[in-house]
């Protein structure tokens, strides 16, 4: 009996001895979580564009001579009519004063031809040849007089002079060009659009469109559309746009310049689901996932999503999420699938 009570005693030492097994709660890890959104999907497209003027001409003579007058300071503003340059017209003059001269001669000669021809003292032939020299002199002194007013060039619209090509006392051969004429009453904002987005764009008018030049991105201008090719470029198969910004402010800027175009759609009411860019996970060819936090378990879980487009730093979602599901936006690489977590909170 004593041997049995000293045998259960050493069993009940060694039962006593045994570590017992103790469960430690895992610590939720820390993790940033964004938000799923909608937001009103308008397409916004941004373009190159080059600032031109609305009008431009150079200046020419239709008559040869030496210059004896220029008014063609470059940068400065014209009035239509103001006369910008002269050349030598005593030439011109004197053929004019030929030209009136023969011209009433050959009048006098067809007076005296018709008198004589009504008493049948003249010949048929002698008066057709009077009324052909009459009218010939006539062309002639028309002629000189016109070539007489060319010796003058006067602005053709209110204008900045652009560039001067000649100077005083040159001799002037006709087709030489005296001085660009630029017309800034407007100027006029060309960039060149990809044949997808014309064709998804195909008569709508219904746009807002700004404008900047570069390296004044605080300066923004609505512009106005002008015009749009129909037939592309045969190279880059992109079509040629034209928006125009009005009033004075046209004035300030130079063309030449170089500009960016924004063009935004105004009846367009479509949504889209965003998350960061940085929340998603794969590529193109594997496809994307993102991790969902699971609010009632505080765990993830990876999801499928596709993807639509990429803008910014913003991924459009169309399948595999909700508005206002969380997924994680930060250290993705570091997650696994039933990993409880704690949503970061910032503290100020």
């Amino acid at each position: 009996m004593k041997r049995i009570f000293m045998l259960g005693a050493v069993i009940l030492l060694q039962a006593c001895s045994e570590p017992t097994e103790v469960t430690k709660e895992v610590a939720p890890v820390v993790v940033q979580l964004t938000s799923a959104r909608l937001t009103n999907l308008v397409n916004d497209y941004e373009f190159p564009a080059t600032v031109s003027a609305v009008k431009s001409v150079d200046l020419k003579f239709e008559v040869s001579g030496r210059l004896i007058f220029e008014s063609l300071v470059e940068g400065s503003e014209v009035k239509k009519g103001q006369i910008l340059a002269k050349i030598d017209p005593k030439p011109f003059q004197r053929k004019v004063q030929e030209s009136r001269i023969r011209h009433e001669d050959a009048q006098r000669n067809l007076k005296r031809i018709k008198d004589v021809f009504e008493k049948n003292v003249a010949s048929q032939r002698d008066y057709d040849e009077a009324k052909s020299q009459f009218s010939i002199t006539k062309i002639a002194l028309t002629n000189a007089k016109q070539d007489l007013s060319y010796c003058t060039i006067r602005a053709p619209f209110d204008a900045v002079i652009g560039a001067r090509y000649i100077e005083n006392d040159s001799l002037i051969r006709t087709g030489d060009s005296l001085a660009n004429l630029q017309d800034r009453s407007a100027l006029y904002f060309t960039f060149e659009v990809p044949e997808r987005i014309m064709t998804a764009n195909a008569g709508n008018r219904d746009v807002k469109a700004t404008a900047h030049i570069i390296g004044q991105e605080d300066k923004i201008f609505d512009i106005r559309y002008v015009e749009h090719k129909t037939t592309p470029d045969p190279i880059t198969q992109t079509y040629g746009v034209t928006f125009a910004l009005d009033g004075e402010i046209a004035k300030s800027f130079y063309p030449g310049s170089r500009a960016i175009v924004n063009i935004k759609q105004n009846n367009s009411h479509s949504q889209a689901l965003i998350i960061p860019l940085s929340a998603l996970v794969g590529n193109n060819d594997s496809g994307f996932s993102v991790w969902r936090f699971n609010q009632v378990q505080n765990s993830l879980t990876k999801v499928k999503v596709k993807v639509s487009q990429l803008k910014g730093e913003y991924a459009m979602i169309s399948v595999g999420l909700s508005p206002d599901d969380k997924v994680v936006s930060a250290a993705v690489g570091q997650m696994r699938e039933g990993l409880i977590v704690r949503e970061y909170k910032a503290t100020y």
